[in-house]
């Protein structure tokens, strides 16, 4: 910012208020963008999953997206690609990671009473997945690619939305609407498992899996469905049974 150049900051809420807090001034180069955050997790837990990974595949990791359309807009699973060309993909269903993110056994306890839980925040524009756009937006098609619902939180946000506008295709909303549709946690914080603080006192104790499988297990039924899936999708039937639900 003291070269002149625009910078957008993208985090979620708590994050760009301590950036703003570090700041103390507001620039008008700085844009910030806060992501509707369903919860933060434990850096611990993030670390044994990737070492378990890591020790699976015997190989470093290249890359990862954490909700990657593997099978459409719809359904989110890890993808990691490792350095010895192997790539891996889980759902929420078997995932390790991301079953404890949506089990709610992995979050910080400060997400659990999370302040900043509101639809007017500290940022420029907040955003979070739009996966009933077609309910909010009259004959707009679902492509299974995926919408995106922006709040634009200031004068500065607006305005540059004013200049890029046409590079887009955007769709006026009700805010409460599309809150109500897919944003219950923008108002609302996550509610922490039961045996959250168990989870983690023996999480050095034991394997990720081991973890996993006493607190939040992944059934034969999870692995039977995921697998069936991935036959689903690699001969084109469940792209078919989508397209027909989407109608």
């Amino acid at each position: 910012m003291e070269q002149n150049k625009m910078v957008c900051f993208i985090g979620t809420t708590c994050q760009v208020s301590g950036l703003k807090s570090f700041l103390r001034k507001d620039y008008e180069e700085l844009i910030t963008v806060d992501l509707v955050c369903h919860g933060v997790p434990s850096p611990k837990l993030w670390s044994k999953y990737l070492d378990y990974q890591k020790n699976k595949y015997h190989s470093e990791i290249r890359e990862i997206s954490f909700r990657n359309k593997t099978y459409g807009y719809h359904s989110g699973t890890m993808k990691i690609r490792f350095s010895n060309g192997k790539t891996y993909f889980g759902s929420a269903r078997v995932d390790y990671m991301l079953k404890s993110f949506f089990r709610e056994i992995a979050s910080r306890p400060s997400c659990y009473q999370c302040r900043f839980k509101m639809i007017n925040r500290c940022s420029d524009y907040t955003i979070y997945d739009c996966w009933h756009a077609t309910q909010l937006v009259e004959n707009l098609r679902d492509d299974d690619r995926g919408y995106t619902n922006v709040i634009v939180q200031s004068e500065k946000g607006q305005k540059i939305l004013n200049q890029i506008q046409d590079r887009y295709e955007l769709y006026p909303a009700d805010t409460e609407k599309a809150v109500e549709f897919d944003g219950i946690m923008v108002k609302k914080s996550a509610i922490p498992h039961s045996k959250r603080q168990e989870f983690y006192k023996g999480i050095d104790g034991r394997t990720l899996p081991e973890q996993i499988q006493q607190f939040i297990p992944i059934t034969w039924k999870d692995q039977l469905i995921e697998k069936s899936k991935v036959v689903l999708y690699k001969t084109g039937v469940y792209q078919s049974i989508r397209s027909i639900f989407r109608k």
